[in-house]
């Protein structure tokens, strides 16, 4: 009786509903399974403590003072590090990372991305190396970067470094 209970299991997980997402064109989405039983993590305004992981609306300024770049920015519990930069898509605006605690409220960031020519091709690749700091209120967050952007063959072509400056999205 058990294995028949186990296997009805494992066909209903396998052929179960499914749901669809596609990211600015909502019928592009593949199917996903369903997994009604993996409980939602709590955000951390929720349960107290004080963390990067979360959506921030950041900002990039150059060491000269002058605005470098405007993103949203996703800290993610497992190390993972997502980012939306407010430029155009055809360039290239979505760029991943990963980051680890380096002290109480301080995390280091190391993030890289590509950049594209109109005609699809790989223009360059680039890195932001990040060093922040959370606040206290765990409400925003500050520190410094420096990005790097490298053509096809890994030679340096620009470097510009300057600080960061970002507010916590919630929910309320």
């Amino acid at each position: 009786m058990f294995i028949a209970g186990l296997a009805m299991v494992i066909v209903a997980a396998m052929f179960g509903p499914v749901a669809s997402a596609g990211c600015g064109e909502p019928f592009k989405g593949q199917p996903s399974p369903v997994v009604t039983w993996m409980s939602h993590q709590e955000n951390s305004e929720s349960n107290g403590r004080t963390t990067i992981v979360g959506l921030w609306h950041l900002h990039y300024t150059a060491s000269d003072g002058s605005p470098f770049l405007e993103s949203f920015k996703t800290w993610h519990a497992d190390g993972t590090e997502f980012e939306n930069a407010f430029l155009p898509p055809i360039g290239g605006n979505v760029c991943f990372g990963v980051w680890k605690e380096v002290s109480h409220l301080t995390v280091k960031l190391h993030h890289v991305g590509l950049m594209f020519n109109p005609d699809g091709s790989i223009k360059a690749t680039f890195t932001v190396d990040e060093l922040d700091t959370v606040a206290a209120d765990n409400k925003t967050y500050s520190g410094t970067f420096d990005f790097k952007v490298f053509d096809p063959s890994g030679n340096l072509l620009q470097e510009v470094k300057g600080t960061t400056a970002a507010m916590r999205i919630t929910v309320d």
